[in-house]
């Protein structure tokens, strides 16, 4: 497997071209586990490879890796090794995500997942199940804002800190895995939360909203009285549209900001810093709040380490519509989550980092097709900003149901020169790339379906798999290039 590293913008191998990644969340968010839930075996990574993936990112919890203070998961861990070693042998990388949601699961009595209840401290406050939807722990739950305030505070727990045990648990994977070839990358923290700071970003919210909706000219108010009065969801949603998006929640942005700056920063410099002691292999993930992942914007600084830019660092944006695990998710507006991924692009430009996109999606149910539109349209977004994707996410037999016939898609894997755009039109089912060639090179293009080759141009094909797809190289000399394929 070639080696991945940073470029500016881009992610690029040691044969320097550039690599554009096509993957998928597969989570264990379950307690107590001794293993990884799911059997990533032979016929799976088989499997993948021939949907067109090749980057997996593997969220994991601290629950359970270490469900005891100071000893790790000795079979937990042995199952990781399993599919680091075969995700080498079928050339699939790997982004180890240590994953929270609501901080911690609570032994149970919440539906969040991440910390062990040993590193939980809520000052009192009891978890609860959700009322609404999982998230509304963010908004109402005193027992989430509480844990995270300690986290960020490094309260003591066994007389060490929980971000320095955190940073221990972050420096034993990196040994254990930083000289794996399948190794992408850290992701060193699922959706940060700001903890008590967020009461005021919430209250700030709701009260901008509520004047957006009475006094923006965008919203078109009388449209919204007249859909609610008919409960018309769809069209009502679609009165707050992505014009709107930022006008909503640029008040929240200071407040973002000094979370961003003081707390955030401060971790992910801690975290690098102790994996950099162990290994300088791997990239780091920075991602943003989860109160951004609906356009809020983020100020984090890029990551240092000991004063000095870390070299190895990306971008791994979330967002949703808002919709998102509800059965409202039909009515989902491209647009609107399009605005949200427009401010993570501004972020991008500023950290000046690649970015492959940490989860995106949202359809609770895999083999419903109806929102395919939504999704389609944000995959052409990544591919308008020349950014891979990991799609939220792995129900553990997705690689035969109807999803594939959104995510596996004709796809540049390896460009061999300076990307200028690329693209699947699915009404004539022709896919392009153009590019700028330096020198002689090879590309690489995974085609989920027999095909034709425009132009006269040579091919060869490296992998051909059962489903009818194939990985082809395309040969290319100094100049422009322009490829275009009929996907039959």
């Amino acid at each position: 497997m070639e080696k991945i590293i940073t470029n500016k913008l881009k992610f690029v191998d040691d044969l320097g071209r550039t690599r554009i990644f096509n993957g998928m969340n597969i989570d264990d968010k379950l307690r107590d586990q001794k293993e990884f839930r799911y059997n990533l075996d032979e016929e799976f990574f088989k499997k993948y490879r021939a949907n067109g993936f090749d980057i997996i990112r593997l969220a994991v919890t601290w629950q359970n890796i270490e469900p005891e203070m100071g000893r790790y998961n000795k079979s937990y861990l042995q199952s990781l090794d399993k599919i680091f070693k075969l995700a080498e042998k079928y050339g699939v990388y790997i982004l180890l995500d240590m994953h929270q949601d609501l901080y911690s699961g609570n032994d149970g009595d919440s539906v969040g997942d991440g910390a062990p209840q040993w590193a939980v401290i809520t000052d009192g406050a009891k978890p609860r199940m959700p009322i609404f939807v999982w998230a509304d722990g963010y908004f109402f739950g005193k027992w989430v804002a509480k844990s995270f305030d300690h986290f960020w505070n490094n309260t003591e727990v066994g007389g060490v800190g929980l971000q320095d045990r955190y940073c221990e648990l972050w420096q034993m994977l990196a040994a254990r895995y930083g000289n794996s070839p399948a190794l992408f990358g850290y992701d060193l923290m699922n959706e940060p939360f700001p903890g008590s700071d967020s009461k005021m970003m919430f209250a700030r919210l709701v009260g901008n909203v509520a004047k957006n909706v009475l006094f923006n000219k965008k919203v078109n108010t009388a449209n919204l009285v007249k859909s609610a009065l008919k409960r018309d969801t769809r069209t009502m949603l679609d009165c707050i549209g992505g014009d709107v998006i930022r006008d909503v929640v640029s008040p929240i942005d200071e407040l973002e900001a000094d979370f961003d700056r003081n707390k955030y920063s401060p971790f992910l410099n801690k975290t690098t810093a102790a994996i950099r002691e162990v290994t300088d292999n791997g990239i780091v993930m920075m991602e943003q709040c989860y109160i951004c992942n609906s356009g809020v914007k983020q100020s984090a600084r890029p990551i240092t380490v000991n004063g000095k830019r870390e070299p190895m660092q990306c971008f791994g944006p979330h967002s949703y519509d808002f919709a998102v695990d509800t059965p409202l998710y039909q009515y989902a507006n491209a647009d609107r989550v399009k605005a949200f991924f427009n401010e993570m692009r501004n972020t991008q430009l500023r950290l000046e980092v690649p970015v492959v996109v940490g989860e995106w999606g949202g359809c609770s149910d895999n083999k419903d097709t109806s929102w395919f539109p939504h999704a389609f349209e944000l995959l052409d977004y990544f591919d308008e900003m020349h950014w891979g994707q990991m799609y939220w996410d792995y129900h553990g037999d997705d690689l035969d149901s109807p999803l594939m016939q959104m995510l596996s898609r004709t796809h540049p894997v390896a460009v061999a020169g300076e990307i200028k755009r690329y693209g699947y039109d699915r009404e004539y089912d022709i896919f392009t790339l153009e590019y700028t060639a330096e020198g002689e090179g090879e590309t690489l293009i995974y085609v989920h379906r027999p095909f034709e080759m425009q132009n006269g141009i040579d091919f060869k094909v490296v992998e051909e798999y059962d489903n009818g797809a194939s990985l082809i190289s395309i040969p290319s000399a100094a100049g422009d290039m322009t490829v275009q394929i009929n996907i039959k």
